[in-house]
């Protein structure tokens, strides 16, 4: 998403100096981007969003949870993360970075050591030995 479009998203209400066309123009960019960004299932889940904070809203909301049971859900999807033999590692990597990242966005930091064991621990013994 361009810079305007972070701004529509972060204030939600028109700035002054923002004419009403140029406005509604960034809602509907705003918007399409968001929803070409998601797949089918998460898209009918906020459709009916008539304006872009709101759309974005209601993505944080179903799927930015930060409850115990979402944090605990995380911390094991990196846990059980396994590269097999024969799975790219290019893959695996990306796997491995998303859960970070998304553990990162329910606030749980985890050191590079611990990073480091965990990476380790994903790779198949053939890769350790």
């Amino acid at each position: 998403m361009g810079k305007d479009q972070w701004i529509m998203v972060d204030l939600g209400t028109k700035p002054m100096g923002v004419s009403n066309e140029e406005w509604k123009r960034l809602d509907r960019n705003v918007k399409s981007t968001i929803r070409l960004c998601v797949s089918d299932l998460v898209f009918l889940n906020v459709s009916r969003e008539d304006m872009e904070k709101a759309l974005w809203d209601k993505l944080g909301t179903l799927y930015q949870s930060k409850s115990l049971v979402n944090k605990l859900f995380l911390q094991k999807k990196l846990y059980n993360l396994r590269m097999e033999d024969g799975d790219s590692m290019t893959e695996h990597m990306n796997a491995f970075n998303t859960v970070l990242s998304q553990l990162l966005s329910v606030d749980i930091k985890l050191l590079d050591e611990d990073k480091c064991i965990s990476l380790f621990y994903s790779l198949p013994d053939s890769w350790v030995v």
